[in-house]
């Protein structure tokens, strides 16, 4: 072995890659079959649960996060929230159920999330922020991470917040390297990215547009000690993007098509079990194409053939667009 790749082989053991939470798509159906299909990532972060004041988690929202039920990929729980009583409670239920972590969302950048002082429309305020960990870490049955944007409108407003964050035992802090306003649009901001990373003295964990591995390493390089890589997008629509960055060779068309096929598959199937009927697994199913359909050479005709698919026809239309060339 060339001592090139063993540099390779060193750099990608040291790669910790988790699994952003995308509403409506990185449920625990689709964690499970993520892992049997491609692997690459360590764990992930569950899609936000928003919590009601004074209310409980539902039934639904703890088996989704059953420790037991996520096996195949850890899970890190997160909670929207910014009311202290309900948030202590909640990590209570948590621990209760076997968790060590749970993730506090400051970075949800969706105007019904922010205008209500959710997600990142807190980062404004860092001293509501500073009085809610001050509450609840003060008897915290479990550790807490956070995530969040460089800031609501203002990129800049981390530093303020940063102050707030260093100040208490955190698990880590996960950057979103735009502010509120942005929502997914134009580039992330790595200078600032870097001043983050530089202030922060928690484990840092970078998130925003990982999609190639060009662009990772150029990551690593300008964020030097970055503890983990958080992949959302990129690796939904291109699943082999994990291993890929962990250093594992390209496969053939043939092997991709195939693990794309037993994928779809697994979340058919368990959307099947979980659903009421092929009507509403159908309808689930179309939230998965918006990115399954970007392992395709043409997405655009792949997406447009699913979408005007009926329930009925579906599996059929399935059946063709997995004859179609892969991108």
């Amino acid at each position: 072995m060339t001592s090139t790749n063993n540099e390779r082989d060193s750099l990608a053991d040291k790669v910790r890659l988790i699994l952003a939470p995308i509403r409506g798509v990185t449920d625990v159906v689709y964690r499970e079959a993520f892992a049997g299909c491609f692997g690459g990532f360590d764990e992930a972060v569950a899609p936000f649960v928003p919590l009601k004041q004074g209310h409980s988690l539902r039934p639904v929202e703890l088996q989704q996060l059953a420790p037991d039920r996520n096996r195949c990929m850890p899970v890190c729980p997160q909670v929207l929230t910014n009311h202290p009583p309900t948030f202590s409670a909640v990590l209570r239920e948590l621990r209760d159920v076997g968790h060590e972590e749970v993730n506090w969302n400051l970075g949800c950048p969706h105007p019904a999330v922010v205008g209500r002082g959710r997600g990142a429309g807190l980062l404004s305020e860092p001293n509501r922020i500073d009085a809610i960990l001050a509450d609840v870490l003060k008897d915290a049955p479990v550790r807490l991470s956070v995530k969040l944007r460089l800031g609501y409108h203002d990129p800049d407003e981390f530093v303020a917040v940063m102050e707030v964050l260093n100040r208490y035992p955190l698990a880590r802090v996960i950057l979103h390297a735009r502010t509120a306003d942005q929502m997914y649009d134009g580039a992330v901001d790595m200078e600032r990215a870097a001043q983050v990373l530089a202030l922060c003295r928690h484990p840092f964990v970078f998130n925003g547009d990982i999609t190639h591995v060009a662009e990772f390493s150029e990551r690593r390089r300008k964020l030097p000690g970055t503890a983990s890589w958080m992949v959302g997008r990129g690796a939904l629509g291109n699943p082999f993007l994990p291993a890929l960055l962990k250093g594992a060779p390209p496969l053939s068309v043939a092997v991709r098509r195939g693990q794309l096929i037993k994928f779809h598959g697994l979340l058919f199937d368990g959307y099947g079990r979980m659903m009421s009927g092929a009507r509403h697994q159908r309808d689930k199913m179309m939230e998965q194409w918006d990115y399954l359909s970007r392992s395709f050479a043409d997405p655009g005709a792949v997406l447009a053939r699913i979408r005007r698919s009926s329930y009925d026809q579906y599996e059929s239309v399935v059946d063709w667009v997995f004859g179609q060339p892969l991108a």
